[in-house]
């Protein structure tokens, strides 16, 4: 049976089946005790009974209303002690003013919604940021629901970014930055309180070095030989020129302008990716090398994309078996994302310098070094770029 929530006013309580270590089954409903700050669980043999009495607290929580019999014994303690020394409870408003300013309660997720409402409106041409942000947000807005967001604890962050066995560090670390990033956005909107965030205090996964992927001069050649005409020039210009399939031909709903064939400057052999199609955007510069002119020239046309479908790649667009990069990928043992342009600055590096390549790829160098050059030598790469196209 899947879970259920119940709910009063605004505070919600989810009951879902349970099994006791001994094999019964049972019913548990979770919630967040606001006295104690802490998880507490009611357990029941039946979910008729365990929504009744989840309701029953829910209602309680939402009412204001306190349950002396459920409270802990040194909790009753330091009750005890707080009226045999303000009997009158004056110094209570005060107290409340300033725990109201210190932990704010605005919920999990109504920040969430609030903040990628926020980056939706401010995300310029390109969707990738706010979309990365949603993807890695809404399990995190999901999991504390309306959990106020000063009772989230470190231990509570480091489960959450645990929870996902499918996820390896990096995708971890990204996951943990998309939450620090709304954890400062909350402080700068007095949701929390200035100072490191219990985000920010989880440990960062550590993402060992790695090799980039690259293809050989021999798969290229597979690749050009099979490609479809109609994604010719977005394999060509990523292969010879590195430039970003998100450049080429941007995501869905993306304000990004593509790159077009005004961009070409072919009586100077040179690409000019403008701001509005840069990733970064930076305008940069791009060399026409002899291999990309000899594949586009009979291609090109005076302005409009290089490229009027969607990109064949298998992140959002075009997904499946029938995927361009699929049945390429097929023909060389299986397609490696982003290899064309991870080639692309591994065999100009050997050419030129890293310096150089990086200032073409819209990359500092040692973002290139780190993550691109796979320190090809200069036989391999003047094999690459020999690679033209057939006289016929």
């Amino acid at each position: 049976m899947a879970r259920t929530t119940v709910k009063s006013g605004s505070v919600s309580i989810t009951v879902q089946p349970w099994q006791h270590p001994s094999g019964r089954g049972y019913f548990r409903a979770s919630y967040h005790c606001p006295l104690t700050q802490k998880i507490r669980h009611i357990t029941r043999s039946t979910l008729a009974k365990a929504k009744a009495e989840a309701f029953a607290k829910a209602q309680a929580i939402s009412q204001g209303s306190l349950d002396l019999a459920t409270l802990p014994p040194h909790v009753i303690r330091s009750l005890r002690r707080l009226l045999e020394s303000d009997p009158q409870l004056s110094l209570v408003d005060e107290f409340l003013a300033w725990k109201a300013r210190a932990k704010p309660e605005k919920p999990a997720n109504e920040a969430v919604a609030e903040f990628l409402l926020l980056k939706k409106a401010n995300q310029g041409r390109s969707t990738q940021n706010y979309l990365t942000l949603k993807k890695n947000l809404t399990p995190f807005a999901s999991r504390f629901e309306s959990r106020p967001l000063a009772s989230i604890s470190v231990s509570e962050t480091e489960s959450h970014l645990a929870s996902n066995p499918k996820h390896g560090n990096r995708t971890r670390k990204n996951v943990r930055a998309a939450i620090v990033t709304f954890f400062r956005w909350c402080c700068t909107m007095d949701y929390l309180q200035e100072g490191k965030t219990s985000a920010e205090r989880t440990s960062t996964p550590i993402i060992e070095g790695s090799i980039p992927e690259t293809y050989q001069p021999e798969e290229l050649r597979v690749f050009l030989a099979n490609v479809k005409p109609e994604f010719l020039p977005w394999l060509a210009t990523a292969a010879f020129a590195g430039v970003r399939t998100d450049e080429i031909s941007p995501i869905p709903g993306s304000k990004k302008s593509p790159l077009d064939w005004a961009d070409f400057k072919w009586d100077r052999d040179l690409i000019i990716i403008r701001p509005a199609t840069s990733k970064t955007k930076d305008r940069r510069v791009v060399p026409i090398l002899p291999a990309l002119r000899s594949w586009l020239f009979e291609f090109r046309l005076d302005a409009g994309p290089i490229h009027r479908t969607h990109a064949p790649t298998h992140r959002g667009r075009g997904k499946g078996a029938k995927a361009e990069t699929a049945r390429l990928g097929a023909l060389v043992g299986g397609w490696k994302d982003n290899a064309l342009r991870h080639s692309f600055i591994s065999y100009r590096a050997a050419i030129v310098s890293l310096g150089k390549t990086a200032m073409e790829a819209g990359n500092s160098e040692a973002e290139a070094r780190k993550s691109y050059n796979d320190a090809k030598g200069p036989d391999e790469a003047a094999e690459w770029f020999s690679i033209l196209r057939p006289i016929i």
